[in-house]
């Protein structure tokens, strides 16, 4: 079977968690790289790219995709970081479909969170060759070389987008900044991520607390324990930490989700699945 592989450089949520008591599962925001074969994607652009990047830059990859989620500062705030994007032997190709308008694009975002007086470089200093591409949910995505993306609009304000890769008969789905209705599972998520060998799910709460957060657009790692179930997911990887979880608070989660459901992870920076 060929290659197919998730690293975690960013797990954390809403902005970075940087503290002693972070040291095992991470302080960056929101970054997954996916191992196709010899394809490079990456889930979101948060600040676990930026050495994600350097890492790229060390093993002279010059080819890769990004797919976003949504356009909130912790999904993107790694971008102008990004060392091969400033390279000229590089290609690269950033999708986004979360826009709830239809005049919105991929490229305008960009631009319009690196511009003055917000950052000081502008998108027309990378020296790589990008490919802005736009889509809207559920219009599907063929990466070429047997990688089929699915796409799916998640309830999020402002818009999000959940992606189902499939590659080389397996699939990994990746549902973060979604809220979700306490009492119901939606029957279109669970017919989007059944049988997939691994979902990263928004955890950012707990069922306990979940009334007070009611609106914020996020969601519990025990209602991603009842996706799998319903959707026969064997894996699920706690996802978008908050940012007052230290690694004691984690480890006792990780402890618990797993005597809950044998195949619950708790996601932390270089933590890698192969499926």
């Amino acid at each position: 079977m060929s290659r197919f592989e998730l690293t975690v450089w960013g797990a954390r949520g809403s902005i970075p968690a940087p503290a002693a008591a972070n040291q095992i599962y991470g302080s960056d925001t929101s970054c997954v790289e996916l191992r196709c074969g010899d394809r490079l994607i990456f889930l979101d652009a948060g600040t676990g790219i930026v050495t994600a990047g350097r890492k790229l830059y060390e093993e002279r990859v010059s080819d890769f995709d990004i797919l976003f989620t949504h356009c909130h500062l912790d999904h993107i705030m790694g971008l102008p970081f990004l060392i091969p994007l400033y390279k000229d032997h590089v290609s690269a190709r950033i999708f986004a479909g979360h826009f709830l308008d239809d005049t919105t694009t991929c490229q305008a975002m960009v631009e319009g969170f690196m511009c003055p007086p917000y950052f000081p470089v502008k998108p027309k200093q990378f020296a790589a060759k990008i490919d802005y591409r736009d889509f809207r949910p559920p219009q599907p995505l063929d990466l070429g070389d047997g990688i089929l993306v699915k796409t799916f609009r998640l309830d999020h304000p402002n818009g999000a987008v959940g992606y189902r890769v499939e590659y080389d008969g397996r699939a990994i789905c990746y549902i973060t900044d979604t809220e979700h209705r306490p009492g119901t599972l939606d029957p279109a998520l669970v017919e989007f991520i059944a049988g997939a060998e691994v979902m990263i799910y928004d955890s950012t709460y707990i069922d306990a607390d979940f009334e007070r957060f009611v609106g914020f657009g996020h969601s519990t790692w025990q209602q991603g324990v009842r996706l799998c179930r319903a959707a026969k997911v064997p894996q699920l990887l706690i996802y978008h930490h908050d940012v007052s979880r230290t690694d004691d608070w984690l480890e006792e989660l990780a402890a618990e989700a797993a005597a809950e459901f044998p195949g619950a992870h708790v996601a932390r920076t270089g933590l890698t699945i192969a499926v």
